[in-house]
């Protein structure tokens, strides 16, 4: 536009565009929507001096609503028509005959209908009822320990590292460590430990030296052959692999989660993790992105 029109029209027309686009954003802050709300009036001024009075219908005084609107809903993407227009567009297939469109989308949907009660009762063939969903994650686990025992299945295989930095994987395998219950006895032992050494910062040391601490102790009672000692234990006492597979997304408990760098690219979003954490003695949530 900015080579057909004068400068105080492009100028107007892009601050309206950008108004809608703001509202359609993947994320909304109220801070914003305040702004919005202010700055939508002036653009409708501006729009007063381009334009005649009979443009100004109900329509474009809605545009003033919107930010008020986006505040008590909720994001557009929930909440706008686009499934219901492809529900229309299904219907609008359905006609066979020009000349009799309502009774060619009763007759067509009657049909649709039957085979849909149909296929709920039949055994042996694949129907929308039996097939296996599409956010499956894998199936129950075998018996293990309670950190791996939930079922998530990853996709998207973006590659497999070999030299992943050393302070990630000492961070994930502090992470198991302090979420596995069948750890929690050794970490109360260590922590003792440290009580009686006169320790100052107590959870900050046994953060740094418990791993250490608990591939020692492990590796002696496996030495003396001890049963605590299991196969388990002792390698989730060794530390993970250093080769690590990296994914864009993974399938838990029925729900389709994806990276914060593959949401970037989408409307929706579905990177958020909300995880429950000890923080000074007490229980908080802390929140974060996948990736």
């Amino acid at each position: 536009m900015r080579g057909y029109l004068n400068k105080e029209i492009d100028t107007t027309l892009f601050e309206l565009g950008n108004f809608y686009q703001q509202l359609c954003s993947k994320t909304v802050k109220m801070s914003d929507l305040d702004k919005l709300e202010k700055n939508v009036a002036l653009v409708l001024c501006k729009l007063e001096k381009i334009f005649p009075p009979p443009f100004f219908d109900v329509m474009v005084h809605l545009a003033i609503h919107l930010p008020r609107e986006i505040k008590l809903g909720g994001p557009v993407q929930y909440r706008w028509m686009y499934p219901i227009e492809r529900l229309l567009g299904i219907l609008k297939r359905f006609v066979t005959n020009k000349a009799r469109p309502e009774g060619s989308i009763a007759e067509a949907y009657i049909s649709k209908e039957c085979t849909t009660f149909c296929s709920m009762y039949l055994d042996g063939i694949e129907t929308v009822f039996n097939r296996e969903e599409r956010n499956d994650d894998g199936g129950d686990r075998a018996p293990g320990l309670a950190a791996f025992t939930q079922n998530v299945r990853p996709f998207g295989l973006i590659r497999r590292a070999l030299d992943e930095p050393i302070n990630q994987r000492e961070m994930a395998h502090w992470f198991v460590l302090f979420n596995s219950p069948e750890v929690e006895p050794y970490i109360e032992l260590h922590n003792n430990l440290l009580e009686n050494d006169n320790t100052v910062d107590i959870p900050k040391r046994q953060r740094k030296e418990f791993p250490k601490w608990f591939r020692k102790h492990m590796n002696e009672l496996r030495e003396h052959k001890s049963p605590k000692a299991n196969d388990e234990l002792w390698s989730l006492a060794n530390g993970p692999d250093s080769i690590i597979n990296t994914y864009s997304g993974c399938i838990s408990n029925g729900v389709r989660f994806h990276t914060i760098e593959r949401d970037n690219r989408r409307t929706s979003q579905n990177s958020g993790v909300v995880v429950e954490g000890d923080h000074g003695g007490q229980t908080i949530d802390f929140y974060g992105y996948l990736t």
